[in-house]
């Protein structure tokens, strides 16, 4: 038997779905999984200017799927949602038509 998903819960995903409705957003969710990384690494990884990569960070904060913390000059993100994995394990079984 199947749980029925309350509004709230429905409500919660579909605002974190449309975070992550974005090729960006979901390369750096992906490029968190296993590890915290800082602005700099993930800015690699995405291959975009640190100005965009950082407004897609933003995003992913204020949505409360990443945490961030500063040491140093350096700030480092990482995961802040264990659902995320889930979600990431979807988008990897997808297959293309």
């Amino acid at each position: 038997m199947t749980k029925e998903l309350t509004l709230n819960k429905v409500t919660l995903a579909a605002k974190t779905l449309k975070v992550l409705a974005h090729p960006v957003r979901l390369k750096i969710v992906e490029f968190l999984e296993t590890e915290e990384k800082n602005v700099s690494a993930i800015q690699k990884h995405v291959k975009l200017q640190q100005a965009v990569t950082s407004q897609h960070l933003k995003l992913l904060y204020v949505h409360n799927l990443v945490e961030k913390r500063r040491q140093k000059n350096f700030i480092y993100y990482r995961l802040n949602n264990d659902m995320l994995s889930g979600i990431l394990n979807c988008v990897r079984d997808c297959k293309s038509n």
